[in-house]
């Protein structure tokens, strides 16, 4: 078997242009061959075997790594945030924006998974931008740097999203009234930093048994949405396409006619966005999967499935039994992150069934709790990886003996303390900003990994590496990764129209959205800009005091060797 040199040091893109040096953390996988022959660290052995402090431990298993990714992709988005789209867009709406927006995590989880099993890295997609951007002319590492601090933002804001919405649904049995939503947040809180702290054996497998529970909740609702359309309900009314012809398949938003229903599609592009996001979630785990260039093949490869069957359908079947100008339905929208606030809950009552939102609600709990584990679980990786890159304070690198890096755990769930914000009303408003940026956040991850891997393809093609030697390749190939690139663009800057429609709250122009929804596409522009700005500074410092102590040197100049052994031990 061929091997290839792409160890970030020399080689054909791996010169010293790239910014490594010597004493710069890299993973154990860099210096292996990647073809499909080439060695895999052992199970549950070190990512890093040359280094004990900053390794990650391989202990996800194969059952472990398919069902994360698989749970990952299911979360209160889906459960509860259709219920949004469907009320101001309409059921053939939400299908095509679904559809259209799961063709494109298809794309990109197709592109991660080629990527990440030529390298299976530590650190998730951050490496790959940071190792493959420099084809683009001059981006090099800075994208790696970008990207990798606007996900950890994403998952800095997500995981206290996700604590406030379990501290809702618990409302739903006992009212604020009685005790105060903090305490549940710092219960919730305390729970998933010990559970995380415990290991990666001990969280791959709660996750794969939470995993479990959401995968059935769906494939349940699946069924009864099924049986409901078709009349098996207590109230044997089969609806089938009624709600499709009246009051019809499209809503029309902000204006009349054809351009008020293109308009409600593409407004429901950023809720499905929302849904998908966390798909990427097993591109993280690479870092501490058994055997990821087997594993993660069969766990991309179900992605098309998961999107057809878990979201496809349920949008579809949705559409069948809950008309989008149903009184309930816009009751529900108005409702918190409870199962109030479900469509499926929707159905459900329209049907007559009285005693399952109760049960649903309990469900809701599992998806937030989970998705508030993984989300810290993600943040704690990310800066783990970018302090591998020498991006981050070299501290947060350093794990413990299970493989758990403690100080970007300690570091990811103190910021996670901003959830208390929602226990003070007046503070609600602010930190619903914050969430606002989650989705350009994960635009702007889907974003990079398409340009790494078309970064990616090019510079296999420059090093005359075949298709042969890949263990897994997208079957879109750099096309595919250019056109979804291009429409993920497209609804990054797109995503906050309704900003510039007349409200009586801000009038003509929604500033507040506005900001909140583009922030964070100046930021990571910055970012990249800043890091190359100090780099180039850094380095002209570093080659300017090189040159000048070559020059003493040369000339038998050498530091006061009287002053140093004896002052030079004081001061």
């Amino acid at each position: 078997m061929a091997t290839y040199n792409y160890d970030g040091r020399d080689g054909a893109y791996g010169n010293k242009d790239y910014g490594s040096s010597d004493a710069e953390k890299t993973p154990y996988e860099y210096q292996q061959p990647h073809g499909p022959s080439s060695p895999i660290t052992d199970a549950g052995k070190l990512s890093d075997p040359n280094d004990r402090q900053p390794s990650l431990h391989r202990g996800l298993s194969a059952r472990q790594v398919s069902m994360i990714a698989i749970g990952g992709a299911i979360g209160t988005g889906l459960i509860i945030g259709t219920g949004t789209a469907l009320e101001n867009a309409g059921p053939a709406s939400i299908l095509i924006s679904y559809s259209f927006v799961g063709l494109i995590v298809y794309v990109v989880m197709a592109a991660l998974g080629e990527m990440a099993t030529w390298l299976p890295a530590a650190g998730g997609f951050v490496p790959y931008a940071t190792r493959y951007g420099k084809i683009l002319g001059g981006v090099d590492p800075a994208l790696g740097f970008a990207v990798g601090y606007t996900y950890w933002f994403k998952y800095l804001i997500t995981t206290p999203n996700q604590l406030t919405a379990a501290a809702l649904v618990i409302q739903y049995w006992c009212p604020p009234e009685r005790v105060n939503p903090g305490v549940f947040i710092a219960i919730f809180l305390v729970a998933i930093i010990v559970f995380n702290y415990l290991g990666i054996r001990f969280f791959g497998e709660l996750e794969f048994w939470l995993s479990s529970i959401k995968v059935l909740t769906i494939v349940g609702l699946i069924i009864l949405m099924i049986i409901l359309a078709a009349g098996g309900g207590p109230n044997h009314e089969a609806t089938g396409f009624r709600y499709w012809h009246k009051p019809g398949a499209f809503a029309e938003y902000i204006v009349d006619g054809s351009l008020g229903k293109f308009l409600a599609v593409w407004s429901t592009m950023v809720t499905a966005v929302f849904a998908f996001l966390g798909t990427e979630l097993i591109g993280v785990t690479v870092g501490e999967a058994q055997n990821p260039r087997r594993n993660v093949p069969r766990a991309i490869r179900l992605t098309f499935w998961r999107i057809v069957i878990f979201y496809i359908c349920s949008v579809f079947l949705l559409g069948l039994n809950v008309a989008y100008n149903d009184p309930l339905l816009t009751g529900a929208t108005k409702k918190s992150n409870s199962a109030a606030a479900s469509p499926f809950v929707v159905a459900i009552q329209i049907a007559g069934i009285k005693t399952l939102p109760g049960f649903l609600n309990g469900c809701i709990l599992i998806f937030v709790f989970s998705a508030a584990n993984s989300d810290l679980y993600i943040a704690s990786r990310t800066i783990h990886g970018l302090a591998l890159k020498g991006q981050a304070p070299g501290f947060l690198a350093t794990t413990d003996k299970r493989g758990v890096p403690f100080y970007g755990l300690g570091l990811s769930a103190l910021v996670c303390c901003i959830a208390f914000l929602n226990v003070s009303t007046s503070s609600k408003l602010v930190f619903g900003y914050f969430v606002n940026l989650v989705s350009i956040f994960g635009l702007l991850s889907w974003i990079t990994i398409l340009v790494s891997h078309i970064c990616f393809i090019r510079a296999r093609k420059a090093q005359g590496v075949p298709k042969s030697e890949l263990r897994y390749q997208s079957p879109f190939g750099i096309w595919g990764s250019g056109i979804a690139l291009f429409f993920c663009c497209l609804i990054a800057l797109t995503k906050n129209f309704s900003v510039f429609v007349h409200s009586d709250t801000y009038g003509n122009f929604d500033y507040k959205n506005f900001i909140t929804g583009y922030l964070g596409i100046p930021l990571y522009l910055i970012m990249i800009a800043g890091w190359k700005l100090i780099k180039h500074i850094i380095d002209a410092d570093e080659q300017e005091w090189l040159a000048r102590e070559a020059a003493e040197k040369a000339s038998g100049k050498g530091p006061n060797s009287i002053y140093r052994h004896t002052l030079g031990y004081l001061f």
